[in-house]
């Protein structure tokens, strides 16, 4: 989560930064974070792995960082000006500051959020996020709404924390939403929803996002990003 230090105006946002089990060779980023969506903001419940209960507002959308250096070779799906990309937060329990400049790990998926959760959130969590981007909108650099960026925000940290044994619902469970927020709560909780109950009935054959990995650090918050590959489809927009 991201508490707006600096610019962290004591609102807890999440974004997804974390840790990685990677050597002190492996590949880095050097980014700082711009912004998350336009600001909106959503109360986040949920139980951290030793039984803590949290209840914070957060900012939710799609965060916008720069790149300033590191290691890795890797182009990050973005706007396409300048060093920008746009990456999701994936760890509900660690936090991040706009305007902070922070060197990643560029780790798989599945190694997200190991400062957090033991070993990561896993396999079966990063295929449903590959899921998730699959059907609707497998490209993070698509145009979208608000609305849209929220809502997949949302159905990740959903994804993330939510016990297995308990269906995906934004309205209850170990991890769920309310408000204060912004005036398309319902809006974003709905589409949210909808993204989450076709997740939940996803099969082997259901259509994944490509490229998608982590970057990772200990101790503040892991980001879902997508690196440029040959099979990278092409800027549109996303489903609804």
């Amino acid at each position: 989560m991201l508490s707006i230090e600096k610019c962290l105006i004591g609102i807890s946002f999440l974004v997804a930064a974390g840790l990685s089990s990677a050597s002190a060779s492996a590949a880095t980023v050097v980014a700082t974070l711009q912004s998350v969506g336009t600001g909106d903001t959503i109360t986040l419940h949920a139980i951290r792995p030793n039984g803590q209960t949290i209840a914070q507002q957060v900012l939710v959308g799609r965060s916008t960082f720069t790149r300033t250096g590191g290691t890795d070779t890797q182009t990050l799906v973005g706007s396409g000006v300048g060093n920008s990309f746009y990456a999701f937060c994936v760890e509900p329990f660690e936090d991040a500051a706009l305007n902070a400049n922070y060197s990643f790990t560029m780790s798989p998926l599945g190694s997200a959020a190991n400062s957090s959760i033991s070993g990561g959130i896993g396999a079966a969590k990063s295929l449903q996020i590959s899921q998730l981007f699959g059907q609707f909108g497998s490209n993070l650099g698509a145009s979208m709404t608000q609305v849209q960026a929220s809502a997949f925000q949302v159905a990740v940290w959903e994804i993330v924390s939510e016990l297995s044994t308990n269906p995906f619902n934004v309205l209850s469970g170990n991890t769920y939403f309310s408000t204060p927020a912004s005036s398309d709560f319902g809006d974003v909780m709905n589409l949210a929803q909808s993204y989450l109950n076709y997740v939940g009935s996803a099969n082997a054959n259901s259509p994944q996002a490509q490229n998608l990995q982590a970057l990772t650090i200990n101790g503040n918050q892991d980001f879902l990003v997508q690196t440029v590959g040959i099979t990278a489809p092409e800027p549109g927009t996303w489903m609804m």
